[in-house]
């Protein structure tokens, strides 16, 4: 299982790199079907909305962004 460290200079994210930035993951799993409606064999898990405050979507993607090493980023 990959792992978190890093994900900000990981993108595009999902299986399909659809989403090019972490807030349009975070956007996403608060609640899919408004992001893809159509969606086909989705977790159930994900059948209600998270209800996500903007202010827990702002702390989610600083949380994520912490998990990043510059060391590592300016390698690339």
């Amino acid at each position: 299982m990959p792992g978190l460290r890093n994900v900000a200079v990981t993108a595009p994210y999902m299986h399909d790199g659809s989403m090019k930035t972490l807030r349009e993951v975070i956007d996403y799993y608060d609640n899919p079907h408004a992001a893809l409606p159509t969606g086909m064999n989705r977790d159930t898990v994900l059948r209600d909305p998270l209800r996500l405050t903007e202010q827990e979507k702002q702390d989610l993607e600083a949380f994520l962004h912490a998990l990043t090493d510059d060391r590592f980023a300016k390698k690339q």
